[in-house]
């Protein structure tokens, strides 16, 4: 585990601690003693600048997700942008690879980023990822995924605005063990399916239709 790592596995409430020592006196030859530790409590206030958009690779989704999707109709915009990829995990000490359902993105950042208007495009039914960012947990502590994100550290927090960060991320944490749990089944049934639906699509088609896609599909062979 790297150190930035075990640093951001540090939990909200002492994120950051830093400890000085009062200077030894000429005549004093008694030992030093340590002051009390500062410790700097989670501050973050989003700036809806969207640079944290503009430069995701991908948003990790939900099963959660994607039924609050289905019932705000919000779906038929994301599932063009949905794949299926292969991550590891984030905020523990094992890293373990699992198959999850990301929000691909572009050249321009998450894909449902609109840089235009710099604006999500789906900002109110938003991933619970995103809802949760910067803030993670993973099952223990509170950790900040990046600390480079503008809107750290500046201003102030009321309590219910922490204790509302806090709860996205750990319904994020729950949704994505929910999700690591059911994904692989949900994912072999739909690729049955699909093949399933290729095999009947196959036996139905045209004789000529089908020496034409044998060619068709040779000829890309050949070219590989």
């Amino acid at each position: 585990m790297s150190e930035n790592e075990q640093e951001e596995e540090q939990s909200m409430e002492s994120e950051t601690d830093s400890e000085t020592k009062d200077e030894k006196s000429p005549n004093d030859k008694q030992t030093q003693e340590e002051t009390p530790k500062v410790k700097k409590k989670y501050v973050f206030n989003c700036t809806k600048c969207g640079n944290c958009c503009e430069k995701r690779e991908f948003v990790p989704v939900t099963l959660n997700d994607m039924r609050n999707w289905a019932k705000s109709g919000t779906i038929n915009a994301v599932f063009p942008h949905l794949r299926f990829r292969t991550l590891k995990t984030v905020g523990t000490e094992e890293k373990q690879e699992f198959l999850t359902l990301v929000i691909t993105g572009s050249e321009n950042g998450c894909s449902l980023f609109d840089k235009e208007n710099r604006l999500c495009n789906i900002y109110h039914s938003m991933p619970l990822e995103c809802k949760a960012f910067p803030l993670g947990y993973n099952g223990k502590n509170y950790f900040i995924k990046d600390k480079s994100v503008p809107g750290i550290g500046q201003g102030t927090m009321t309590k219910e605005q922490l204790i509302e960060d806090r709860d996205n991320a750990r319904i994020d944490f729950e949704a994505r063990i929910e999700t690591q749990i059911m994904l692989p089944l949900l994912y072999s049934l739909f690729m049955q399916n699909l093949l399933e639906q290729q095999q009947k699509a196959m036996e139905e088609m045209p004789e000529e239709k089908r020496k034409q896609l044998d060619e068709l599909l040779k000829t890309q062979q050949d070219q590989s």
